[in-house]
């Protein structure tokens, strides 16, 4: 690693992570919905709803398989 390597890393240390994000409130203008593609036409015919239906039953299938067995293990603690 040569000098200026190794003074860039050391800057790097005391740098704020507040200074290092200070750019991004300026993205958020420039990505505003007046810059932003019209989409609808295209998506517009698409219909997710059974999907979206599907992937929530599975989510809460898993939500529940992860309650019992913690549960499961709390009261086979609790008898140990």
């Amino acid at each position: 690693m040569n000098a200026i390597k190794f003074q860039a890393a050391q800057a790097r240390r005391f740098v704020k992570p507040a200074a290092k994000f200070a750019a991004v409130p300026l993205t958020f203008l420039g990505a505003s919905a007046a810059n932003a593609a019209d989409w609808s036409t295209v998506t517009g015919g698409l219909d997710f709803s059974g999907e979206i239906t599907g992937v929530i039953a599975v989510v809460g299938v898993l939500a529940g398989f992860y309650v019992v067995r913690k549960g499961a293990r709390l009261l086979l603690s609790m008898i140990k």
